[in-house]
């Protein structure tokens, strides 16, 4: 069983790390496109905590920027 749980810890991570990834690309494609200084410092500060987010704390973000 310890076998599955690895395999289970590896997949978990993997797409973790991808939705960061993802999570990243949106944020800085709206840094670059936008000339709002405010959205510029919003989401600088957002890829500045994405690296300690949670598969949770990840999707609740995405739930933000969906917003805008």
């Amino acid at each position: 069983m310890n076998i599955l749980k690895e395999f289970a810890k590896i997949f978990i991570k993997s797409k973790l790390d991808d939705e960061k990834r993802k999570l990243k690309d949106k944020l800085q494609k709206q840094i670059i496109t936008t000339t709002s200084t405010s959205v510029v410092a919003r989401n600088v500060a957002y890829l500045g905590i994405i690296d300690k987010l949670d598969g949770k704390g990840i999707a609740e973000v995405n739930k933000i920027i969906d917003k805008i």
